[in-house]
């Protein structure tokens, strides 16, 4: 995202409520069509998505979500004839959870092409290994805190000032908890709230203070901070000047502090 949007407008908060709508509408559609029509429920989407998404929206990908939504409960779906394989799913869902958690909090850098790549890889494995069936409800409850997720990081992002991620990484990092057994949905969760509380409260601030210098296009050694204090009867302007500026805006500073002093004798 080159220009971050602005939080303040309620028009930024549109695509959340899209996103809810599009997702609540094909999951009801998916829970209630017959397994053969999963297929024109997908073309409608891939159709949705062709014809009528906005691709100017820089917050989130709403179609990207409602597609991966439904296309990750078709392949919770069709798991209940997989291969019974108790490790090899434990060691695809830890390490895929471990990278996930590295990343959110900022402690490794992986490219985003290479963060994709990673999490099709674990679902195409994913997809043929056993997972039980499951109640409605909690297919309800996965498919929510799913797209509440989804919904909520690229604020997050944008407020970080992570312009390096997008819907695609999110979803990427939040697809065990549709495609995962309970236990471990329910701990990615509480995993992912405690990542996203330690970059809140300042574990990945390097990267937010060079998130935000490149984004201003300023250089914090050649400011000069500038406080004036007005009154009635005289103007007082304090200028602190950094340690490393050149001799010509010292002069410079030099001079703007003698016409003021000139100005400040002549009104006495």
């Amino acid at each position: 995202m080159h220009y971050p949007p602005d939080l303040n407008l309620a028009s930024s908060y549109i695509p959340a409520c899209l996103c809810l709508v599009k997702c609540a509408i094909a999951f009801m559609l998916f829970i209630f069509s017959p397994v053969r029509g999963w297929i024109g429920l997908w073309c409608l989407l891939v159709v949705d998505r062709i014809l009528w998404n906005q691709t100017s929206v820089t917050i989130l990908d709403v179609n990207a979500i409602t597609l991966s939504l439904v296309g990750s409960l078709m392949v919770a779906h069709t798991r209940s004839d997989g291969v019974h394989m108790t490790l090899a799913l434990m060691a695809i869902e830890g390490a895929w959870a471990l990278v996930s958690a590295l990343q959110a909090m900022g402690l490794t850098r992986m490219q985003r092409a290479h963060e994709i790549m990673l999490g099709a890889c674990a679902v195409t494995v994913l997809s043929c290994l056993y997972q039980q069936q499951e109640r409605t409800e909690l297919l309800v409850l996965r498919a929510f805190v799913f797209v509440v997720v989804n919904t909520t990081l690229p604020y997050l992002g944008v407020m970080l000032q992570h312009q390096d991620i997008d819907t695609y990484v999110n979803v990427c990092r939040t697809l065990l908890v549709v495609m995962g057994e309970i236990e471990v949905a329910c701990v990615w969760v509480v995993v992912h709230l405690l990542c996203i509380g330690y970059q809140m409260r300042g574990g990945n601030n390097g990267g937010v203070l060079v998130s935000k210098r490149r984004y201003h296009g300023g250089d914090d050694n050649n400011l000069a901070v500038q406080s004036q204090h007005c009154s009635s009867s005289s103007a007082v302007i304090t200028i602190k000047t950094p340690v490393d500026m050149p001799s010509s805006e010292a002069e410079e500073q030099a001079l703007l502090r003698e016409a003021l002093a000139r100005r400040t004798v002549g009104r006495d």
